[in-house]
């Protein structure tokens, strides 16, 4: 392996660098890998779906009669 510090070539199970001294193998905490956004935006289109497809269920029931509450919700009054 080649010294970072120096460019030295180095055995891989050396530990310092014999140009420089220098640390080979740092053993120092790893950096957290960063997530991927991928959950957060099939999340986003889930809700979305179920949103439409909530809104479009409830748009077919508007204007039965016979369901007065799904009636209340689009706004519709029924006069009998």
């Amino acid at each position: 392996m080649f010294c970072p510090k120096c460019g030295k070539m180095n055995p891989d199970d050396k530990e310092l660098c014999s140009g420089c001294g220098a640390v080979l193998h740092e053993s120092g905490p790893e950096k957290p890998k960063k997530k991927s956004p991928v959950g957060k935006i099939i999340a986003i289109i889930a809700a979305a779906a179920v949103a439409v497809g909530g809104s479009a269920a409830a748009l077919t029931q508007c204007g039965r009669e016979d369901a007065p509450v799904i009636a209340e919700a689009c706004h519709i009054i029924i006069v009998k």
